[in-house]
């Protein structure tokens, strides 16, 4: 059993919750003020990192068939808490998805249930506020973390997801990414609580780590087209479920950059994703003036695929582009690091070649991005969060055409 964090993705996932569906008779819909009795119930893991820590397994899992797994490839920094709720994840995200426990801290809270009401064409997400997280309870992470981070040395890949359950302090996700990366570390961020501290912190630690960032580690900002023109304080004219255009993409990067002092020394670029429409990779300009690339993805088309299932498509997002980043990032060194299994493996280093000659951190995130964006359009094919089929996200990434750079 390795300890080594060193070649660990460490997923900070705070706010769990146990996901419970309540599945509507066929052909039926939620009708508001009305009474409905459920189809059937199912209950599973949620919460955004717990989604991405249930991703990753699928990867691992079939890996698993052509390599031994080490089981803290993926470890979970979380709080579960006290009770049934809690001990039901507990049990899944071990028994079920095959991931350790050994960042995991149960804390005396009980766990929040997300409920999700699925109809026929159609779903609605009921969330419940999150327990307090205790000043002791968050010392016993932290405390995991440093006897980790003393025998293994820092993560290989961090991801920042989602929301902070009540006792947090803003500068919660900047502390533990101290604490977890180091500047050969891979950073995916799918957060935006507390993202000004944690900038400045990955700013601090490339700083200190001066000169290995060019060539070792990095750091992405993944978020909407909506959220990103939110931050950088640009009005959306088009509205937020309409397509981003050139100009709205343009002026909102230039304005986050402007806003957000750290994000220069900190961010590499953002990957932005605009629902049904295609992404964007943006590479982060040194300044509000500088130039910048701009990689525009295609978007898979689910239109004849019948019933989705979106929910927790966008945290298998940020699961298969950190995935494939990290199997890029190593590929020279050993084929099989990571969490992708080498038919995943093979078809990434594949489409690297096809889409770019140049041998540069662009053309590697624009490809590992494209990745993510397969993996979370497969998810929406399956009914479990962030479940997907290997098989599903390899066609649909196969079917890509080659990113455009704008």
């Amino acid at each position: 059993m390795s300890e080594a964090l060193s070649q660990s993705i460490v997923v900070v996932g705070l706010n769990a919750a146990l996901q419970k569906r309540f599945v509507l008779a066929p052909g039926k819909n939620l009708e508001p003020g009305n009474v409905h009795r459920a189809h059937r119930c199912e209950t599973g893991v949620g919460g955004k990192g717990q989604d991405v820590g249930v991703a990753l397994s699928c990867l691992l899992s079939r890996r698993a068939k052509e390599a031994s797994n080490d089981d803290k490839a993926v470890l979970l920094a979380q709080f579960l808490g006290a009770g049934p709720e809690g001990d039901a994840v507990s049990n899944a995200l071990r028994t079920k998805h095959g991931l350790s426990d050994a960042l995991t801290i149960r804390n005396a809270a009980p766990l929040r249930t997300c409920t999700t009401i699925v109809g026929a064409d159609e779903a609605t997400e009921l969330v419940e506020t999150s327990g307090e997280v205790t000043d002791e309870e968050m010392e016993a992470l932290r405390g995991k973390i440093e006897e980790m981070t003393k025998e293994g040395g820092r993560a290989d890949c961090v991801c920042i997801m989602g929301s902070m359950p009540p006792g947090c302090e803003g500068g919660t996700y900047a502390d533990l990414t101290s604490r977890l990366a180091g500047g050969e570390s891979l950073v995916l961020i799918d957060s935006v609580i507390g993202l000004d501290p944690l900038l400045a912190a990955l700013a601090a630690i490339y700083d200190e780590n001066e000169g290995t960032k060019e060539g070792g580690g990095g750091a992405v900002l993944k978020l909407n087209a909506a959220e990103l023109c939110k931050l950088a304080g640009v009005t959306k004219p088009s509205g937020e479920t309409d397509r981003v255009t050139m100009e709205e993409l343009t002026a909102s990067t230039k304005g986050f950059v402007s806003t957000h002092a750290s994000a220069i020394g900190a961010l590499d670029y953002l990957c932005i994703t605009d629902g049904k429409w295609p992404g964007y990779l943006v590479e982060v300009p040194r300044s509000a003036s500088a130039s910048f690339r701009t990689w525009q993805l295609p978007a898979v088309d689910l239109s004849k695929e019948g019933m989705l299932y979106p929910i927790g498509a966008g945290d298998t997002v940020a699961a298969g582009t950190l995935a494939a980043w990290q199997y890029l990032h190593h590929r020279t060194k050993d084929q099989l690091f990571g969490v992708v299994p080498s038919e995943v493996g093979t078809k990434l280093s594949e489409r690297r070649a096809q889409w770019s000659e140049e041998e540069d951190k662009g053309g590697k995130m624009a490809t590992a991005f494209a990745f993510g964006l397969a993996c979370g359009s497969a998810s929406c094919l399956q009914q479990e969060n962030s479940v997907f089929d290997v098989d599903d996200a390899v066609k649909f990434f196969g079917g890509m055409a080659k990113p455009i750079v704008q």
